[in-house]
């Protein structure tokens, strides 16, 4: 009887245990690239940080206004005014950086990393495949001890890539969570996934559109303003020759900063133009190298069970394979994150960050 209890007892821990381990599990959050987007942008830390920074320059705008009311001072209003504007620029900047560059990488990440394990489980049943069909011709004797070996050494490694690309999920799916404020263990399922789409847009457009939006521009200009405004308020007989001086030597300076803007920004967004165009049409070569060298992967097997070439010239085959397929993941993946960062260089607004992906078919 007492045994019949203990038993009882046992079972009923162990099934509550069970049932304990399995509620405690965490249930996986699906996550598409726009919600990951609205989540980083409400979450992320360093948004956070901007934000309190641009709460604390518009209190001491409007501290300025009070003070102002009391000893007129527009020199001290305008700076307050303009050093709040610039928080402004600053808090939109980080969230255009966050939503077409960190948000966008870190979920790109995920999703390449998520295709080179995949990569990397067919490349290990492949040497298991060919490991096996040169233990079957060493059993015939139309293979060496040296061939097995080689086969053998061939899936090691595959096993060692495969296990490496594993670690740089976890790590990918990590650096996700953190970007966008959410426990770093929580489990993350992504819906969206990538694929090559090309910019409609010329380079003409392209430097129109930046000279129009970047803030960078936009600030030079209220500091050329800012600067003016000095400059003018010091042309009385009460100031004094020095103080004139250096508030034209401050106005040239900003007049200079805001002429370098005009040039540097067309000739970054030419960089940035021609090297996203260069990214696209890798990807598209890439491709059909993949393909190239899948066809070719398929003879070689054949040709090897028919005694043409060796064990070498097949476990290279397969080899290639695997990275011609790893090259075609990295670039598309490049192609993808230089579109976005080309946007954001253009000033894009957010909403050309919330632009879905292309769901699979």
């Amino acid at each position: 009887m007492r045994k019949s209890s203990l038993f009882g007892a046992v079972a009923l821990l162990v099934a509550l245990t069970s049932f304990s381990s399995r509620a405690e599990e965490p249930k996986v959050r699906q996550l598409s690239l726009e919600e990951s987007i609205v989540i980083g942008l409400e979450n992320n830390l360093d948004l956070k940080q901007v934000a309190y920074n641009l709460s604390l320059k518009e209190t001491e705008f409007q501290e300025a206004k009070i003070n102002n009311l009391l000893r007129t001072s527009i020199v001290t209003l305008k700076n307050a005014e303009l050093n709040f504007k610039r928080a402004q620029y600053d808090f939109e900047e980080k969230k255009k950086q966050l939503a077409l560059e960190e948000i966008t990488s870190r979920y790109f990440e995920v999703l390449e990393y998520e295709e080179k394990v995949q990569i990397e489980q067919i490349s290990v049943e492949q040497s298991k495949e060919n490991l096996e069909m040169v233990k079957n011709k060493f059993a015939l004797g139309d293979a060496s001890e040296l061939d097995v070996m080689q086969a053998e050494v061939g899936l090691s490694q595959a096993q060692l890539d495969l296990i490496r690309a594993q670690n740089s999920l976890m790590i990918a799916r990590m650096n996700l969570n953190y970007v966008l404020g959410l426990p770093l263990d929580l489990p993350v399922k992504l819906t969206d996934t990538f694929s090559l789409e090309t910019l409609e847009i010329t380079l003409e457009e392209s430097i129109q559109k930046a000279m129009n939006n970047r803030y960078e521009i936009i600030e030079a200009g209220d500091s050329l303003e800012f600067a003016k405004l000095k400059l003018s308020l010091k042309q009385n007989q009460y100031t004094s020759e020095i103080e004139r001086k250096k508030a034209e030597i401050e106005l040239k300076k900003e007049e200079a900063n805001l002429e370098q803007l005009m040039s540097a920004i067309p000739l970054e967004i030419t960089s940035s133009f021609l090297s996203l165009k260069e990214k696209e049409t890798n990807a598209q070569i890439t491709k059909k190298q993949a393909e190239e060298k899948d066809e070719s992967y398929r003879i070689a097997q054949a040709q090897y069970r028919a005694g043409l070439i060796t064990t070498t010239d097949l476990l290279d085959s397969q080899i290639e394979l695997t990275q011609a397929n790893i090259n075609t993941l990295e670039a598309l993946f490049n192609a993808n994150l230089s579109r976005r960062q080309f946007i954001k260089s253009l000033g894009g607004e957010l909403e050309k960050a919330e632009e879905k992906l292309e769901k699979p078919s």
